[in-house]
């Protein structure tokens, strides 16, 4: 059997620590490295690691924003958060940008145990945000949104969410023009003048 790389991006030096000495003891693994952000990590080089553990909130950039640009890479490690954000918005835009993986720090009981499921079955989400995910993707569509394509649903969802046109395009890997033009035929279709509007009138239940 292959051993798997590992890296663990985290700022917080003694909680990465204990997570590498734990991962080390691993039969499974062949190394377990910590960086202190993700510019250090880059220097690096993602190709050299099957799997990294990825801190949200991190000196410098951010882990989902690093992410965001490792999506567009070929060979790239699995990527699981392991943060202390625990909120609807940091989860899916970690899914968004790639992450196979969410576990909040304060559900972290074992590191070597989550590495076990990631290498075995391919992904993993604590368990509360399971359940959260599992309840969006069941909410039923508004009878408003109906006439919407599946990719104006995505930005109504990014609106309302906060994302800023730069951001949304950057999401989708598209050009800021061809965005607004997407948002204004979804004012158009859901009969409002402004972002405002869509935020007022869709988020929420």
């Amino acid at each position: 059997m292959n051993k798997v790389r590992i890296a663990i991006v985290e700022d917080n030096l003694g909680f990465a620590k204990s997570c590498a000495d734990s991962l080390i003891g691993m039969e499974e693994v062949d190394k377990a490295e910590i960086f202190s952000s993700v510019e250090e990590f880059s220097k690096v080089g993602s190709k050299q690691f099957d799997l990294v553990f990825l801190d949200i909130i991190l000196p410098g950039k951010s882990g989902i924003d690093f992410l965001r640009e490792q999506r567009a890479l070929e060979d790239v490690p699995k990527y699981v958060m392991l943060s202390t954000v625990d909120s609807d918005d940091a989860l899916f835009q970690a899914m968004q940008a790639g992450a196979i993986g969410f576990v909040l720090k304060k559900d972290l009981k074992d590191i070597t145990e989550v590495t076990k499921i990631v290498l075995q079955e391919g992904g993993i989400l604590s368990p509360g945000l399971a359940a959260r995910v599992i309840s969006f993707f069941r909410k039923p569509l508004r009878k408003e949104t109906e006439t919407l394509t599946p990719r104006e649903r995505e930005i109504l969802h990014q609106i309302v969410n906060g994302a800023k046109t730069k951001e949304i395009a950057e999401h989708f890997g598209t050009k800021e023009g061809t965005v607004r033009i997407q948002i204004k035929s979804i004012f158009k279709k859901l009969q409002v003048n402004s972002r405002v509007d869509l935020v007022r009138k869709f988020s929420g239940p």
